[in-house]
């Protein structure tokens, strides 16, 4: 699976997308007060040239940016891998 980062606007935030089995995998860590990240992540599935329905994944938070973006991709590809 190869990953994209996408800058945000703001310089802060910045996304990370992936495709996987015909979905676009987008993980959006968040980072909170005391300075940890939860892990969220956005799950499009694409069919004929256009947006077939979409899930949003709101999960647990962790130390770094980069273990929230590890978990987000990972509960992704096992929710696309439950539904089929």
């Amino acid at each position: 699976m190869t990953t994209e980062r996408i800058n945000g606007t703001d310089g802060q935030r910045s996304a990370h997308r992936s495709f996987y089995k015909d979905h676009l995998l987008s993980c959006y860590p968040l980072p909170l007060e005391n300075g940890r990240f939860q892990a969220r992540v956005a799950i499009t599935a694409l069919g004929g040239g256009r947006t077939r329905s979409q899930r949003f994944l709101d999960l647990e938070d962790f130390a770094s940016f980069e273990a929230a973006v590890a978990r987000s991709f990972q509960a992704a590809m096992d929710w696309v891998d439950a539904q089929r």
